[in-house]
């Protein structure tokens, strides 16, 4: 199903590349940014890299999620000393808000199509589901597939998927929409609330109302390898953009009380189903909401896994 998938997404890459600098890849070494052309929502989707000196084509490649502001460029310099050191190829898109606006659009996924202000704010269910090349999860697949066929020799068939923060969000979402992604593993850091595989639950707080999140999606979910990631000083209530609403706060009153009580859930949901239960969850000590105090062990712990 996965080569199938990949097969597919390729059909509609552009032809066009970058221009050639380097012999791995047609990517200059270090940092730089192009242009990947987004067939399926007709955007410009820029995408800031980092290629470690010592690239190759078994170089594990990291998909960068950005936060709230969509600062895309800031998240991948945050990657670049420990990306060189850990000897990680790093890709950072840019989801704009023309594409997928909103917390509806981006930190959701666009999964929905929103036609209301609340629903393009995510915090309640439109009634009419986007088509799956719509969705921001699609989008990193795409973003992959043209890297590796267009701009690369990389031999992985696979790739990392880290997120903070908003991009976190996206990335724990992303576990649920795509089990059959590239993604390898997909590391949760820092995400402010969670969606929770509860169909007694109203979307985007629970599975309900979203038909294509069924108990096969539930197995595929828990058995696909995650580590949510919390910083031990991320324990901020007040004047942050985590959102404080009922459904949230009964996940806890922190990211850290928050990120345990999504990952409890999922363990007694896999025993409850008698599935295959495959996520982690460690708290970092000392850190707080800071992509730059996470990233360093973000990276080790991939160059760790991809060994």
């Amino acid at each position: 199903m996965r080569i199938l998938w990949f097969a597919v997404i390729l059909m509609c890459l552009p032809f066009s590349i970058a221009e050639a600098n380097n012999d791995a890849t047609g990517l200059k070494a270090g940092a730089g940014q192009y242009v990947f052309q987004d067939p399926a929502t007709n955007h410009n989707v820029n995408v800031y890299y980092y290629q470690p000196r010592n690239y190759h084509a078994d170089t594990p490649v990291v998909l960068v999620l950005h936060g709230l502001r969509r600062d895309a460029e800031e998240y991948r310099d945050s990657w670049v000393e420990y990306a060189e050191r850990e000897g990680l190829m790093v890709l950072a898109p840019r989801f704009s808000s023309e594409a997928y606006p909103g917390g509806n659009g981006f930190n959701l996924g666009n999964v929905f199509r929103a036609s209301t202000a609340e629903e393009a704010r995510g915090y309640t269910r439109p009634e009419q589901m986007n088509p799956p090349d719509q969705w921001a999860f699609t989008l990193v697949e795409r973003v992959f597939a043209d890297f590796r066929d267009r701009r690369s020799t990389n031999s992985h068939q696979t790739y990392y998927l880290y997120g903070h923060g908003a991009g976190a969000q996206l990335a724990h979402r992303f576990a649920m929409f795509m089990p059959e992604s590239h993604a390898e593993e997909i590391i949760v850091a820092a995400a402010g609330w969670y969606t929770m595989s509860d169909e007694s639950i109203e979307w985007p707080y629970g599975t309900g109302g979203v038909p294509t999140l069924d108990s096969a999606a539930t197995r595929s979910l828990l058995a696909q390898p995650i580590l949510l990631l919390a910083g031990g000083a991320d324990t901020a209530t007040l004047h942050t953009v985590m959102r404080q609403v009922p459904q949230t706060n009964a996940q806890g009153a922190t990211r850290v009380e928050r990120t345990r009580y999504y990952y409890e859930a999922g363990e007694r949901k896999a025993q409850l189903l008698n599935t295959a239960f495959n996520w982690r969850h460690w708290v970092m000590p000392g850190v707080t909401h800071s992509p730059d105090q996470m990233t360093p062990f973000a990276a080790r712990y991939i160059a760790s896994r991809a060994r």
